[in-house]
């Protein structure tokens, strides 16, 4: 592009003939200079404005582009972080709820075991007190039954002894003296109720020894009365004739027993 300093110094060659005027090449040339060189400097400064421009709008553009960058970095860190919270969301809740069933499955066994338990130590109970209503009903049955079979003897043994005097007969000496009657042979035979065999120790101890007390108290009463009327009278008579027995062998305490 020409420069106005081109233009206004640009000089024509003269010609002969049928050249241009002179002073109006040169007044024409002058007016184009000046608007040329308005023009020009316009030119000069649009483009450096231009230029400005440019440069601004190509940092703009890197300024977007590095926004750009940031927005989808942040977005997809945006996006990641979602993706984790909800994978640690799922987590948890998977491990809660199976914590929970499992606590809940503890539980429920729990309490079933403990049923089981409280159900068991009722049957236990009530079973244990059924037994101890039994053993005192039986103890009970077995007061009553000594208060009857134990009162009689006492009352029958003299009179029985009595009645079974015989006449005197003669003493043979070489006869050997017969032996003594034992407590068995000299009491009448008296048979007990069974016992149930229980453990020993507690009221069954008590009232087993108390039975056996009442036993040996009867037993030596009736060797007392016999002996009381075995003895010689003034006529020299010996009582030889047979008395009554108790049948001691069926008697049994304790582990001795057989339940029947």
């Amino acid at each position: 592009m020409m420069t106005p300093q081109e233009v206004s110094e640009h000089a024509f060659a003269k010609a002969s003939f049928g050249g241009y005027n002179m002073a109006m090449v040169d007044e024409f040339l002058d007016l184009l200079t000046e608007d040329y060189t308005a023009l020009y400097k316009e030119n000069a400064v649009l483009k450096s404005k231009m230029k400005v421009l440019v440069d601004k709008v190509e940092e703009y553009r890197s300024t977007e582009d590095a926004m750009r960058k940031a927005l989808l970095t942040a977005q997809r860190m945006a996006d990641e972080m979602v993706a984790e919270a909800e994978q640690k969301r799922n987590t948890m809740l998977q491990s809660v709820d199976a914590e929970v069933r499992s606590r809940r499955a503890k539980i429920q066994q729990d309490v079933a075991n403990e049923e089981g338990r409280l159900e068991a130590a009722r049957r236990a109970t009530a079973a244990y007190v059924n037994q101890l209503r039994e053993l005192y009903q039986h103890e009970m049955d077995y007061l009553r039954s000594l208060d009857q079979f134990t009162a009689p003897v006492g009352e029958e043994a003299v009179p029985a002894v009595e009645e079974a005097q015989p006449a005197p007969a003669a003493p043979e000496p070489e006869a050997a003296p017969a032996p003594a009657p034992t407590a068995a042979d000299d009491s009448p035979t008296v048979k007990l109720p069974p016992l149930h065999e229980k453990k020993e120790g507690g009221l069954y101890a008590e009232l087993i020894e108390r039975g056996r007390t009442a036993m040996e108290e009867e037993r030596h009463k009736q060797q007392s009365a016999p002996a009381a009327e075995d003895t010689p009278s003034s006529g020299g008579e010996d009582d030889t004739a047979p008395t009554k027995r108790i049948d001691f062998s069926n008697l049994q305490f304790g582990r001795d027993y057989e339940i029947k």
